[in-house]
């Protein structure tokens, strides 16, 4: 029964059904195997998250405040720029280094997406050493810190900013 949900490969793994479908699109497009392509599919999947983290936000936005820049004044593009993207700052943050952590530990998207020598990812090579009958286990073990610890530098400067954006559209007054 769980076969008619999943295609199944040439060496019997799984892979999501959208994977096929989105590399015809790509090759539509010009783009599959390209950088550009895998970047678009990063982004088309990573939007969704992104509008509800910030709509979250900007919902928590007094009215008063925008009311107050109106009478004072502002336009809609000087509303946006000096009253709300100011505010927007820790949702910003936490949206670039959110996305950026996603996009770098990305294994499966650069696997379908962006195929072929050449092409790989830090998160490829340790795919590929697994299939080498590996015996070099220092060169397995750097690649491991490399790719471990971006994302934990990452996290590390940009908590408290992260903290605020998650739960900025959590709390309703």
């Amino acid at each position: 029964m769980e076969r008619h949900h999943q295609s199944v490969r040439h060496d019997g793994t799984h892979h999501p059904p959208a994977v096929v479908p989105t590399i015809w699109v790509l090759e539509g497009l010009g783009l599959y195997k390209t950088l550009a392509g895998l970047i678009a599919v990063h982004v088309a999947f990573g939007l969704s998250f992104c509008i509800l983290l910030f709509r979250a936000f900007v919902e928590t936005i007094p009215r008063e405040l925008d009311e107050a820049a109106v009478i004072d004044g502002a336009g809609p593009l000087r509303l946006f720029f000096r009253v709300i993207f100011p505010l927007l700052k820790s949702t910003i943050v936490t949206v670039i280094v959110v996305q950026a952590v996603t996009v770098f530990n990305d294994f499966t998207y650069a696997l379908y997406f962006l195929p072929g020598a050449g092409n790989e990812t830090v998160q490829l090579t340790l795919y590929n050493y697994q299939s080498q009958g590996l015996n070099q286990w220092n060169l397995l073990f750097m690649d491991v810190l490399l790719i471990t610890i971006p994302p934990l530098i990452m996290y590390a400067f940009f908590n408290r900013q992260i903290q605020e954006g998650m739960t900025a559209g959590a709390v309703k007054g």
